[in-house]
């Protein structure tokens, strides 16, 4: 009842847990903004960096499923396929996330403006989180490491979003 304010949608979830993994699942994309220093929209509406993200998305649902989480649903489409849908075509995925791709086209991520002020960023509770739960059961994360690493590595230089493009961040080290 106390966040029951005109023009504020409030649910109420039981579901806590898997509210939060299904939030961190949407904010893997936070890093990627941050290393492409591209604005969220561009960056989404590039195929390259959409399957990057799913790359991280799956290693997250492997991750979660093997130890019972179950991501609570956050946008209109179950966690379960999401990676599919960032997969698609540019032309299809713009079709079918016209909705979301309708923001502020300079909107970026807050990891974006925690490297571009010289603040440490989120990546630990993101990506970190994903890496974490994945060790318990042995489930590989190379995507989510490289893109920890990546972040780590600008964090440390101070120089701001280092603009990279999708092809140097999904350059897995040791990987042919």
């Amino acid at each position: 009842e106390l966040l029951d304010v005109d023009g504020l949608a409030v649910e109420a979830r039981a579901d806590m847990k898997a509210v939060q993994w299904g939030k961190l699942l949407m904010n893997l994309n936070n890093a990627l903004v941050a290393l492409s220093d591209l604005p969220l929209a561009r960056q989404l509406a590039d195929r390259r960096w959409r399957v990057i993200l799913a790359a991280q998305v799956d290693e997250a649902l492997a991750a979660m499923k093997a130890v019972g989480i179950a991501p609570a649903q956050i946008t209109g489409l179950p966690p379960a396929l999401l990676p599919t849908v960032l997969r698609l075509p540019d032309w299809l995925f713009g079709l079918l996330a016209r909705r979301m791709l309708a923001i502020d086209p300079q909107a970026r991520s807050s990891m974006w403006d925690d490297l571009k002020r010289g603040r440490p960023t989120e990546i630990g509770e993101l990506q970190g989180a994903v890496i974490r739960l994945a060790r318990q059961v042995g489930i590989p994360t190379p995507m989510n490491e490289r893109v920890t690493a990546l972040v780590r590595e600008a964090e440390a230089e101070k120089r701001g979003p280092p603009g990279l493009g999708p092809d140097a961040v999904s350059a897995i080290p040791g990987k042919v």
